[in-house]
């Protein structure tokens, strides 16, 4: 049994005093909520009993918030929102601030999940107000949090990350490592949506890690579903299959409906882009069910969206249409603005196969309206969330003077406070330029450095570290190979399948090299359809084992997922002779062997005679 699962319990066995039982059966129940919600729900029916029993109005209070808690977990949302708002009331008349805190906090998290964010926003920020003023500093870095997943929501990455990377600091300082792996999870969103997978990919397994080592398995099974969304989006669809298949299994063992349904809908969606279409028919018809069953509506409506987009690529037309007009009905009556644009344009799409022109054309315009209506709507909430941000920051630094203000030695020092603090603003400011000038000297070397199609290094980086680590070689005696890498009949590809094809095999081609490097190794393109390989302290034998698995992992990769007639092979000649006077030499050495590759029928590794 856990120690402090084992503590409380013995604690509790001890307590006669209600007030004080049901104090610890509220530590207890935040504990067993994070993995064990069946057990969790029955710590609120004791303290609903002992509630009860008397005239205990901050037990009452703790009680409503934890039963918001455990409704909103099983998905039960307008229950949960009415135990929150009952146990706000309750606890801010007791002046249990704690209490208060996080029930502000509940509240701001569950408008965020029905997306009315000026709403949640207005909860957070209350909530971190409230934090800062009694010095409460776990519930502070928690309101952060939610507030910086406001700003992420809406568009504004920048403040987001201000947000969460102060939430980040305050966890860190106080110890809270599940907090702490809950905030990089956010992180990892924001890397997500700016296009930086490597960055995601890394803050998802570090929020992992964390919550393993707390036995956090909700959280678990969200950061494994998140890191299958990484590595579908990189096209590494086998590896995002394991990583929601994973989830999926977490979720089953939760019981939480709806952490099961979204692992559901997520894990149908890698199938669907594997091909598996009847196996993600059924993924999205058990979520839409769980949905179904645990009130949110709004889920029940994506996965209906999921169902008829997969009938119409089953080429059942007429029952798409009908479950998508059906869904936009309901989408139309809940209100969801985005969920009713993603209808419209599923629907069309329906139409425009079925050559119904006027009827896709109707809804593509319908669509259209909506997208601009939304489009005005974010930048108004964008601009809502910035200022509502602001003046929190500004109630809290005049607040701040304030105190100072009434304190002697404020009064003596006031000018040169000011003074300082003014400095301290100049300073600020100034080492904000600088390092955003250091970050855009840094970006414009990396991309001064690398290719824009398949984020490889370009040939400037390849002549740059390839001629000093031939000089290396060449000093120190050490081995080095190089191999040169052709794309087989790549004109032909892009002449028979289109040149998006052609580009999406370039990066996938791009991605196997870069994951078959070791640490010392680098891949680069060279030009056109070839890639270079530089394996330092790699004499021959080791270069061609290492390029024959490339060769193979190229030729095995699953190219039907671009097109069914696809298949992509590489011809790779490999150079190994630091002897040569240059490493220009070394280059063309290599050059000469993967014509030789060529000659020879292509789809082969050719060493250096």
């Amino acid at each position: 049994m856990n120690p402090t699962l084992q503590a409380l319990e013995a604690q509790l066995n001890q307590t006669q005093a209600i007030p004080e039982k049901l104090r610890l059966l509220d530590e207890l129940y935040q504990f067993l909520r994070l993995n064990d919600l069946q057990r969790a729900g029955q710590v609120v029916e004791e303290m609903l009993i002992l509630s009860n029993a008397g005239s205990h109005s901050v037990g009452r209070g703790l009680t409503l918030k934890n039963l918001g808690d455990f409704h909103y977990r099983q998905g039960n949302l307008p229950a949960a929102q009415g135990c929150l708002e009952e146990a706000l009331a309750v606890l801010h008349q007791a002046r249990e601030v704690k209490g208060e805190i996080e029930a502000l906090s509940a509240l701001g998290q569950l408008h965020f999940l029905q997306s009315n964010f000026p709403k949640a926003l207005e909860y957070y920020l209350e909530a971190l107000e409230l934090s800062r003023a009694y010095e409460h500093k776990a519930l502070e870095a928690n309101a952060l949090s939610g507030v910086g997943s406001v700003q992420y929501t809406l568009g504004n990455h920048q403040e987001a990350t201000k947000y969460f990377l102060r939430s980040l600091a305050l966890k860190r300082e106080l110890g809270d490592r599940l907090s702490e792996a809950e905030t990089l999870n956010s992180l990892g969103l924001v890397y997500l949506e700016i296009g930086d997978f490597s960055g995601a990919a890394q803050l998802y397994r570090e929020s992992l890690a964390l919550m393993q080592a707390q036995g956090d398995r909700q959280g678990q099974a969200r950061v494994l579903s998140n890191l299958g969304t990484v590595f579908q989006r990189l096209g590494r669809l086998q590896e995002a299959l394991d990583y929601h298949q994973q989830a999926l299994a977490l979720a089953d063992q939760l019981g939480s409906p709806q952490v099961r349904a979204a692992c559901l809908e997520n894990l149908g969606r890698a199938h669907a882009a594997l091909g598996h279409l009847e196996t993600a028919l059924g993924l999205f018809q058990a979520s839409q069910g769980l949905y179904q069953e645990s009130g949110n509506r709004l889920g029940a409506l994506s996965a209906l969206l999921q169902v008829g987009s997969l009938l119409s690529r089953m080429g059942q037309s007429t029952a798409a249409i009908q479950l998508l007009q059906q869904g936009l009905e309901q989408a139309a009556l809940l209100g969801p603005q985005k969920l009713l644009l993603e209808y419209h344009q599923a629907i069309a799409d329906v139409f425009e196969a079925q050559q119904k022109l006027e009827l896709a054309l109707y809804h593509l315009r319908r669509g259209l309206e909506i997208e601009r209506r939304l489009h005005k709507e974010q930048q108004a909430q964008k601009t809502t969330a910035l200022l509502a941000g602001f003046q929190v920051e500004k109630a809290r630094q005049e607040a701040e003077i304030e105190r100072l203000r009434n304190t002697e030695l404020a009064r003596a020092n006031r000018e040169l406070a000011l003074a300082i603090e003014r400095l301290k603003e100049a300073n600020a400011e100034k080492s904000r330029l600088l390092d955003k000038l250091r970050q855009q000297s840094a970006e414009l070397e990396r991309l001064a450095r690398q290719d824009p199609l398949t984020r490889l290094n370009n040939r400037r980086y390849l002549e740059e570290n390839l001629e000093r680590e031939f000089a290396a070689a060449k000093r120190y005696k050490f081995p080095i190979s190089v191999a040169l890498v052709d794309i087989d009949h790549f004109k032909q590809i892009n002449d028979t399948f289109s040149h998006q094809v052609g580009d999406d095999v370039l990066r996938i081609v791009g991605q196997i090299l870069e994951a078959s490097c070791r640490g010392v190794d680098f891949a680069a393109r060279y030009g056109g359809e070839e890639f270079a390989l530089v394996f330092p302290q790699t004499d021959l034998p080791g270069a061609l084992i290492a390029c024959e698995r490339i060769r193979q992992r190229i030729e095995q990769h699953n190219w039907a997922a671009l097109h069914p007639d696809l298949k992509v092979t590489v011809s790779i000649g490999v150079s190994s002779d630091p002897s040569l006077p240059n490493h220009e030499k070394l280059l063309a050495a290599a050059d000469e062997q993967l014509y030789a590759a060529k000659r020879a029928g292509r789809n082969r590794v050719c060493p250096a005679a």
